[in-house]
């Protein structure tokens, strides 16, 4: 019994041997000095049969092409495409050649044998990523995504309201998005998500569609101008014209039209100055504003500042106009509304007119305002500016006197056409100025006088004398004089 199990025994051991022997010339066979065992591929690219050093270039030159592939980092219905390449990502080509390597070497005799039989290996695509360079590039290439949230906007063109979608508002999560780029990369997709937090637009184009009413309209001519005074007419209404005043706001004209310079489009035109009319860059801009304040009063938009002239203007009634000066003379108005509100505004070198749009409430109730004179101070006296480089004795009119008035302005409310109430909307005075007069300080030169008489009389003589010499010569001379005066 006892040689029977020696012999089985002795027979299992040669078989185990055999085994052994089998498996380790099998894994010696596939297991070549320094090569990669075959039917590796890494990404279906073959690394079999090849050294360590063979294998990573190939490996370099395959990862470095497709990190050149350009991903998308989106959002929503925004994305924005940057290569993998430049926002980090590098090939760890000795880490997938170790791996790859390592396949039939590593593991017991068992392990080995299993790995050299299979028909084919893959190995991992391994990469580095720099979070440094990922933030300072994805924050590059998304900057038009990533922005504050943008409400809708709308401008009128060819007679027609045209409304841009408001944009939702992003701040960028860094940690999560790096996280979501290498998912994707790892992944070999091409879409990698933008973690962001959102902010949402104040106002949206539902808001947008409201401005859609004439809430109030005014005209005023100012064809009879000067060149200056037009262009700044025209400058002062192309800078208001298109602005949207959103509920709450309050719009500034000053802020809206300076500064007044030549580089900000102004040219030189009469302005008040000290109960004088003088020449500054700007002059006119106060017709811009006193067109815009009829149109504002008419659509019932809240006053919060305006100014009368300091004398009268022609273009509108007493009490109607709302003078610009510096910074201490606004023309202000504040959007109480609950919804925007849009100013049109157009200067024809003729007539500029300004039109307030948004949503009329109540199409019954209409307003009108009417201009009343309470006093008038007639202009008194004369004002004399000495002038130097005007003879003695003499008197120019330089600036005409202005009767001086105190008005008010009375609103007029009416519902169906007929009158609910008349209250005073505001009051004005206006200064009366004397007729100002330049006067002549300048004395008489009687030894210069008296020295040109003399040069006059040696010129006469010195014509008679040449005249006599010959008449062909004072033919010519004539002609040659009467063609210099005429130029």
């Amino acid at each position: 019994m006892k040689k029977k199990i020696g012999i089985a025994a002795g027979i299992i051991l040669v078989l185990v041997i055999g085994v052994f022997v089998y498996l380790n010339t099998t894994v010696k066979g596939a297991v070549e000095e320094g090569k990669i065992i075959d039917n590796v591929e890494c990404d279906g690219i073959s690394l079999g049969g090849m050294t360590k050093e063979e294998a990573k270039k190939t490996v370099e030159e395959h990862i470095s092409k497709l990190h050149k592939e350009k991903i998308k980092l989106y959002v929503d219905d925004e994305e924005a495409e940057v290569s993998i390449e430049k926002l980090g990502a590098k090939p760890d080509a000795d880490k997938t050649v170790t791996e790859a390597y390592e396949l039939g070497r590593s593991g017991n005799i068992f392990h080995k044998y299993s790995v050299v039989k299979e028909e084919k290996h893959q190995v991992n695509i391994y990469r580095t990523y720099d979070k440094d360079i990922f933030e300072k590039q994805v924050v590059n290439a998304t900057k038009k995504i990533i922005t504050s949230p943008r409400n809708a906007s709308i401008k009128r063109k060819k007679g027609k309201f045209v409304v841009t979608k408001e944009k939702t508002g992003y701040t960028l999560k860094i940690e999560e998005t790096f996280r979501n780029f290498k998912k994707a990369v790892e992944g070999n997709k091409t879409k990698s998500l933008l973690e962001v937090t959102k902010k949402s637009a104040k106002y949206t184009s539902k808001d947008m569609k409201r401005i859609k009413d004439v809430l109030g309209t005014y005209t005023t001519e100012y064809g009879s101008s000067p060149y200056g005074r037009k262009v700044n007419v025209a400058n002062g209404a192309g800078k208001i014209n298109g602005k949207v005043i959103y509920p709450g706001e309050t719009f500034s004209v000053y802020g809206a039209v300076s500064p007044f310079t030549a580089e900000n489009g102004y040219a030189l035109a009469g302005s008040y100055e000290n109960g004088q009319t003088v020449q500054t860059y700007g002059g006119g801009i106060c017709q811009v504003s006193t067109t815009l304040y009829n149109a504002v009063i008419r659509a019932e938009l809240k006053i919060k500042e305006r100014h009368p002239h300091s004398m009268t203007v022609h273009y509108v009634p007493r009490s109607a106009d709302a003078a610009i000066a510096g910074t201490y003379k606004d023309m202000k108005f504040e959007n109480q509304y609950d919804f925007p509100i849009y100013i049109e505004g157009h200067a024809n070198g003729s007539t500029i007119t300004f039109t307030v749009y948004g949503e009329k409430t109540n199409p019954e109730r209409t307003v009108e305002f009417l201009s009343e004179t309470t006093s008038v101070r007639q202009s008194t006296g004369e004002k004399i500016v000495k002038d130097p480089t005007l003879e003695k004795g003499k008197k120019v009119l330089e600036q005409a006197g202005h009767t001086g008035y105190t008005a008010r302005l009375w609103k007029i409310v009416k519902i169906n056409g007929k009158q609910k109430s008349k209250k005073v909307f505001n009051t004005s005075s206006y200064m009366a100025t004397p007729s100002v007069y330049r006067e002549g300080t300048k004395k008489e030169d009687k030894k210069k006088d008296k020295k040109d008489k003399k040069n006059k009389k040696n010129k006469k003589d010195s014509k008679t004398t040449k005249e006599k010499t010959t008449t062909a010569t004072s033919k010519k001379s004539t002609t040659a004089k009467q063609s210099s005066s005429e130029k």
